[in-house]
């Protein structure tokens, strides 16, 4: 059985990877920080709006889709 590589996946298996990754911080950020009270111990958090921890996330994905793309397709 051979392996697939991310950058041989179609699009929307690629955007649906990345788009879940987000949603996972999104539920994180709603059901645990929000709700728990850890937005005041998080500096530049801004409680139930965007702020620079989303930023983060999607640097992090950009860095992810782009890594994943340099491999070459065999």
């Amino acid at each position: 059985m051979n392996k697939i590589k991310f950058a041989q996946l179609p699009f929307i298996v690629k955007f649906m990877t990345c788009a879940s990754i987000f949603m996972a911080w999104v539920l994180f950020a709603e059901f645990i920080i929000d709700r728990y009270g850890w937005h005041e111990f998080l500096p530049f958090y801004r409680f139930q709006n965007i702020c620079p921890y989303e930023g983060v996330v999607i640097i992090f994905l950009i860095v992810f889709w782009i890594r994943t793309h340099r491999e070459k397709i065999q």
